[in-house]
């Protein structure tokens, strides 16, 4: 699956919410990760079923509009946020993994 390219199920509707976005990337710059990471910047909505994205979900997310394999979203995340490559390949697993199950997104 890691060679396959991720994308969003047409179906989906999302919600940028912009005050937390805001309070997000300033706490990141202040380097208040944890802040950072229980903000819900990006409510995904589809078939009934919603979810909040935090700031790394966010970045993900916008990325996989791109028509990205797992491999290619986790190099660019590595330096994005500056963080070994083994652990952004794990954490966009495991993101990718609860957005797969739920339908958000699917593998091409």
């Amino acid at each position: 699956m890691e060679k396959m390219t991720v994308k969003i199920s047409e179906d989906v509707f999302e919600r940028l919410e912009e005050d937390n976005l805001k309070q997000a990337e300033e706490a990141l710059a202040k380097g208040m990760f944890e802040v950072a990471e229980n903000l819900g910047v990006l409510t995904l909505i589809k078939s009934g079923l919603m979810t909040q994205l935090n700031i790394m979900g966010y970045h993900i997310w916008n990325k996989i509009k791109e028509s990205k394999t797992v491999p290619q979203l986790a190099e660019e995340i590595s330096k994005d946020f500056e963080v070994p490559y083994e652990t952004a390949l794990e954490d966009v697993k495991v993101f990718l993994k609860d957005l797969i199950d739920s339908g958000f997104v699917i593998y091409e």
